[in-house]
């Protein structure tokens, strides 16, 4: 056996060869995962995916696609990760972990403080990523519609034209949970093969939906605009397709989640992410802004600070509150509370009795916890 080659990032050259180990394991169809996520699989973007090679071929590959959250004002950097495969017969080798420490290094030379991805929580739980974020889901039929005003006539089709890309960016851009998206990105994910975007086009009435167009069992992927516009769409797409139900993803805290719970037989809260935080400090001061709100809305009295640091780490991150704001900084001094990588993301970002015990013992944590992200089913790695 000769020696490996790698970890490294790969190649131009090296892209078609890398997408056949890709799409021997994640996709069976024409042009596989670079047609599918096309905003991940580019070969002008080759920085975004490590390989290693051994016997001569590319045998195990993980990508890193950076991307930035948007959080209500605040912005926060998050990578996210994707396309982990190995060849089954170069499995057992700790090659996977060899990639994800390799872009683990990266990030902490760049400063990036979270990690995201999808995938079995349990087979990723060691590196320290942990179910977070949450995401509600709801089951919509059409007889729900039944009698509702149609306006069909102005409900069009995104066709990639400049003119209702642009209101598409104006809808998105709206959203207070998101990721940030200029205009290639934008074209990109809304061109992506296997969704389709209707658009109703009205002032302030409008409205876009995104949804998966591959079976009759459609999911609504991303949507935008008025309450009014979502349900024209809906009402649209009931009468006019082949379709008797339709499952919506939405953010916690969505003003719409009233609007789908309404025409919804059924609905269920779930995990939406897996998150791992690489820089405690940095994460929460990129989240203060949605701290500071929910403390001034939960209108606690007196003063106080906590100051939180993950097990083994040199630094930790103190929380200083008062009844008017909150404030967090990075500090050196010995935490109060010291968790584990896994044990942090739970009491952050994870459902409501997740640490529990945690959150009743400190006043902040009850009132400002869990908190909030979102990645769009469009945008997932």
């Amino acid at each position: 056996m000769s020696d490996s080659d790698g970890p490294r990032l790969a190649t131009a050259d090296e892209f078609p060869e890398m997408m056949e180990l890709l799409d021997r394991y994640f996709s069976y169809e024409r042009d596989g995962m670079a047609a599918r996520l096309p905003y991940c699989y580019d070969p002008s973007r080759m920085e975004n995916h490590a390989i290693i090679r051994k016997d001569g071929r590319i045998v195990s590959h993980v990508g890193a696609f950076p991307q930035t959250f948007v959080i209500g004002g605040e912005e926060v950097e998050c990578w996210g990760f994707g396309g982990v495969a190995t060849h089954k017969r170069y499995r057992g080798n700790g090659y996977m972990s060899e990639l994800i420490d390799f872009w683990f290094d990266r990030m902490e030379a760049r400063n990036v403080p979270l990690a995201e991805l999808s995938g079995n929580r349990q087979r990723y739980n060691h590196f320290g990523w942990e179910a977070a974020g949450r995401e509600f889901r709801y089951e919509i039929h059409g007889r729900s519609f039944s009698g509702t005003d149609s306006d069909h006539e102005r409900v069009v089709p995104y066709d990639g034209g400049d003119e209702r890309l642009d209101l598409l960016r104006t809808l998105h851009g709206e959203e207070p949970y998101r990721v940030k998206r200029d205009e290639e990105r934008s074209r990109t994910v809304f061109g992506q093969r296997g969704l389709e975007t209707l658009l109703y086009e009205r002032g302030d009435e409008s409205a876009y939906v995104s949804l998966s167009r591959e079976s009759r069992a459609r999911t609504i992927a991303e949507f935008g605009g008025s309450a009014r516009g979502i349900e024209v769409v809906l009402t649209h797409l009931f009468e006019s397709y082949d379709i008797d139900t339709l499952t919506a993803v939405v953010p916690p805290r969505h003003p719409l989640n009233t609007t789908f719970r309404r025409h919804s037989r059924t609905w269920s809260l779930r995990n939406h992410r897996n998150l791992k935080i690489l820089d405690p400090a940095t994460m929460l001061d990129r989240f203060s802004d949605q701290i500071r709100r929910r403390w001034r809305s939960a209108a606690e009295t007196g003063d106080g600070s906590l100051t939180l640091g993950v097990r083994g780490a040199d630094d930790a991150v103190r929380i200083s509150y008062t009844p008017e704001t909150v404030d967090v900084a990075s500090t050196d001094d010995e935490p109060e509370l010291e968790l584990d990588e896994n044990d942090l993301v739970a009491l952050l970002f994870g459902f409501h009795d997740r640490k529990r015990e945690l959150k009743e013992r400190h006043p902040i944590l009850a009132a400002v916890l869990p908190l909030d992200f979102f990645v769009w089913k469009t945008e997932h790695v």
